[in-house]
């Protein structure tokens, strides 16, 4: 039976992105009459009547925006901006604030239009080249937002955001190599970078190279209760089969994040692997009463049942995950077997 076991340990890492804060959707139909519980109505009042009397006047759209974006009335905000814009297009700024609020909206294109816009107005806007820069990796444009960042290094080059980014770039493009070198300047030009020390800890642990336990090291000397960091090592110390070390920083993870069911579910999976069913069990019946949904745990379970000749019980378990994932060939398998 453990031959036919091909489930992969699952690993689990954190994916950290500099993304704008704002991503809450419209509010109602900005059409309408503005609310009197809008904090800031005087002040919109204010600004309506001076655009009544200076109707060219961009910067009086613009500073209303700035309070609609500040309320979440985004579509209002959208329109002021446009509108500072038409009368004012040698205005980055303003095309800028158009490009950050259609990317709160979803409006992705769009937003990047914008931005292109702005930065072609103020070629050294910084900000601007780093939120698309930012847009293009979120939607996997991964050139586009390196040749951005590229572009960013040469304005401000010890600025550590960008070396980040560029590594998560090439994190995301499969160029290990590259990734850790970026990775590893962005610490050099900001030694408490947290994220960046995890990043090449994770990478090294693919690579199964022992010095992936320094940089894990490094990360918890930043952050001692770094659960990310705690369950990475377990994962390394898991797949190299030191399940002594894995058992107490997954210990570790429970305790700090009791919610955590993946360190449950990989504390089940070291005690199947040493032939400690009843624990194994234990520790599965956990990770899927904390998530439902998580099909893995229902298939290590069935596999249990079916070692115990259970096999009603087993097919159970199996139909569980096969309802949760309907294409799995190894769970259709392992249904196949006890049907």
């Amino acid at each position: 039976m453990r031959a036919k076991l091909s489930l992969k340990i699952l690993t689990f890492v954190i994916l950290f992105i500099h993304i704008m804060a704002c991503s809450e959707p419209k509010v109602g139909s900005d059409k309408k009459v503005i609310s009197d519980s809008l904090s800031n109505i005087s002040a919109v009042k204010e600004i309506s009547k001076s655009i009544e009397d200076n109707p060219e006047d961009p910067e009086l759209y613009y500073q209303r925006a700035q309070i609609y974006v500040a309320e979440k009335y985004l579509n209002r905000a959208e329109d002021d901006y446009r509108e500072a814009y038409r009368l004012d297009s040698s205005n980055a700024l303003y095309a800028f604030s158009l490009a950050r609020t259609l990317y709160a909206m979803n409006a992705t294109k769009e937003s990047a239009t914008w931005y292109e816009k702005a930065i072609a107005l103020k070629p050294d806007y910084g900000e601007a080249m780093m939120k698309l820069a930012d847009l293009y990796f979120l939607v996997k444009e991964h050139q586009k937002s390196i040749q951005l960042l590229n572009n960013l290094r040469k304005l401000n080059p010890e600025e550590a955001t960008i070396y980040h980014m560029m590594g998560l770039n090439f994190k995301e493009l499969g160029d290990t190599s590259r990734a850790i070198y970026h990775f590893q300047t962005a610490i050099e030009n900001d030694p408490t970078d947290y994220e960046s020390t995890l990043y090449i800890a994770n990478l090294y642990a693919g690579k199964k190279k022992s010095i992936a336990f320094e940089y894990f090291a490094a990360a918890l000397k930043l952050k001692p209760k770094g659960v990310d960091a705690y369950f990475g090592r377990a994962v390394f110390n898991q797949q190299i089969k030191n399940y002594k070390s894995a058992l107490i920083d997954y210990r570790r993870v429970i305790d700090l994040d009791p919610q955590n069911y993946l360190a449950y579910y990989n504390v089940g999976y070291i005690n199947y692997e040493n032939g400690f069913m009843d624990e194994a069990l234990r520790n599965w019946n956990i990770c899927t009463q904390m998530n439902p949904m998580y099909a893995n745990a229902f298939y290590m379970k069935g596999l249990v049942f079916e070692e115990r000749k259970n096999k009603q019980e087993a097919r159970i378990q199996y139909k569980v995950a096969l309802d949760l994932d309907p294409e799995n060939k190894l769970f259709k398998a392992g249904l196949n077997r006890v049907s």
